[in-house]
């Protein structure tokens, strides 16, 4: 469902997006795999980026 999103957003013209992930969230690895990169960092939590 992620990677339709994206590519839905890809096709409506945006270039990339955000999201911000608990740490402990086992979605994180998820995150990553499809191509999101971790950008900033808090005690807690990891903002990450993808480039569509």
């Amino acid at each position: 469902m992620m990677k339709e999103m994206l590519s839905l957003l890809k096709t409506h013209g945006y270039k990339r997006v955000s999201l911000s992930v608990q740490k402990a969230n086992y979605a994180a690895e998820m995150y990553r795999k499809i191509g999101f990169d971790i950008v900033r960092e808090n005690e807690e939590e990891w903002i990450m980026v993808c480039n569509l």
